[in-house]
């Protein structure tokens, strides 16, 4: 018995030293070709800055690990961050819907946003950003895109720094 528990006792601290002294892999293959399309409900429109980082890092990191691939991005907006495209909210929201319409320029992102959300949260058509496309459904939109091959990329917006070690 007490041969087993020393051989155990040698095997875990061999075991514990070696995942002590190894590091994680990092996988930096891209594909060729991609297209994705981020699910915006998020519970508050200040949640939309975050949001759009996601974008940002995806945008990045073809830049840097696959130069030469190509992707096509979308937004379906159905959920209170609507209110960011309103053009009385701009001031705002000015640095968010800035960002969004010069993606909307340099890498031909599309916005959806739901014509169900926008009238229940008071707004028209005519109230929102020109940059945007207003859609029946944002559930529909998003169906409708997967059907074009889009990947879905649910949004979901957590403070790290408040995890941050």
């Amino acid at each position: 018995m007490k041969k087993l528990l020393s051989l155990m006792l040698v095997f875990l601290f061999l075991a514990t030293s070696t995942f002590a002294q190894e590091k994680p892999n990092f996988d930096s293959k891209l594909p060729d070709k991609i297209k994705a399309v981020f699910d915006w409900t998020l519970e508050d429109p200040k949640d939309s800055e975050m949001a759009v980082n996601f974008i940002s890092n995806f945008i990045k990191a073809f830049d840097e690990f696959n130069p030469m691939g190509e992707y096509s991005l979308a937004i379906v907006s159905h959920g209170p961050e609507a209110l960011i495209f309103s053009k009385k909210n701009y001031e705002k929201y000015k640095n968010v819907v800035d960002r969004l319409n010069s993606m909307t320029k340099s890498y031909n992102l599309k916005i959806y946003v739901c014509r169900n959300t926008i009238r229940a949260l008071g707004l028209k058509e005519e109230d929102l950003q020109p940059f945007i496309t207003i859609v029946p459904a944002g559930v529909v939109e998003l169906a409708k895109l997967q059907e074009e091959g889009y990947r879905l990329i649910p949004t979901v917006v957590h403070d790290l720094k408040k995890f941050k070690q």
